[in-house]
């Protein structure tokens, strides 16, 4: 059987023109990159029992494990402007969104260039301008907070000092009391 290039050079010498002038056939040319692994894999509630408990309790959530080199990759491309890199969230029902990112400055310029591995973000759904994400990136890992629909979506690391794990749930799946610490009554 004949090579791609073999048979460039072949019909090359049939057709009486240089070999250089003859265009390879189209699938020579093609070159197969590999597909690159899921950004975010669900497990299996088996894979999550093993995981042990998860570090909040929400009554319902998705367990799923992040990619998280290829995280690195996407977030290393986000610029400051609104048309950053697309980036797939998962959320609590197990379907995945789309969120157009830009990087964001909460800190000041001078704690920012001393913590640069400190690294947030913000973004709109794609399609839904009106849903919305912020997300940070540190060394412990991804957080998220969606407001998608009117709700507010959270993807929080699965325990302490795992940055491959995590849970998606939605705020009002809290248990009473849980949220305590980070919301405040009017008096």
């Amino acid at each position: 059987m004949l090579s791609a290039l073999s048979l460039a050079l072949a019909t090359a010498a049939l057709l009486g023109t240089s070999p250089a002038a003859t265009p390879l056939p189209l699938a020579a040319a093609v070159v197969q990159k590999p597909v690159p692994a899921p950004l975010w894999q669900p497990l299996t509630a088996t894979q999550a029992r093993r995981l042990g408990l998860p570090r909040l309790r929400p009554q319902q959530y998705q367990t799923v494990r992040l990619n998280l080199a290829q995280l690195r990759q996407v977030l290393a491309t986000v610029p400051a402007g609104p048309a950053g890199p697309v980036l797939q969230l998962p959320l609590p029902d197990g379907t995945l969104a789309q969120y157009q990112l830009r990087t964001t400055q909460v800190m000041a310029p001078e704690l920012a260039a001393r913590y640069p591995e400190l690294q947030t973000y913000a973004g709109q759904e794609v399609g839904r301008p009106a849903n919305s994400v912020r997300l940070e990136f540190t060394p412990t890992g991804l957080r998220a907070m969606l407001i998608r629909n009117g709700r507010t979506l959270f993807i929080e690391p699965y325990r302490l000092h795992d940055t491959q794990h995590y849970i998606c749930f939605d705020k009002v799946s809290l248990p009473a009391g849980s949220k305590a610490g980070f919301e405040t009554s009017a008096k």
